[in-house]
């Protein structure tokens, strides 16, 4: 069975792709699931506040994480909600990995 990670990485969706053989497919979601426009702009949201942790431009590149607690509570809620929605609608198609540990944040 295909397997989907949701790994949160700078510049690219949460969302990763994998074979049987555990060779990447790609990073995004697969078509059967982009029809779903709740999970797709839960995703889109996520990728776009992950990104914004970070500064870069010509001549730094860096993490500068959440400005405060309560962003980053509301960060892991879409997360929390994007996995649990992912889960159900995926279920019996793909194995769903979550690699996103709020503790290192």
């Amino acid at each position: 069975m295909k397997t989907i990670k949701f790994m949160l990485e700078y510049d690219c969706s949460p969302i990763w792709v994998e074979n049987e053989d555990g060779e990447l497919i790609g990073n995004g979601l697969p078509s059967e699931l982009a029809t779903n426009y709740e999970l797709a702009g839960l995703l889109e949201e996520i990728h776009e506040t992950f990104d914004n942790l970070y500064e870069n431009n010509d001549v730094y590149f860096g993490y500068h994480g959440f400005s405060n607690e309560l962003k980053k509570r509301a960060f892991f809620t879409k997360v929390t909600k994007a996995v649990d929605l992912l889960k159900l609608k995926a279920e019996n198609t793909y194995i769903i990995q979550v690699d996103v540990d709020e503790a290192n944040f």
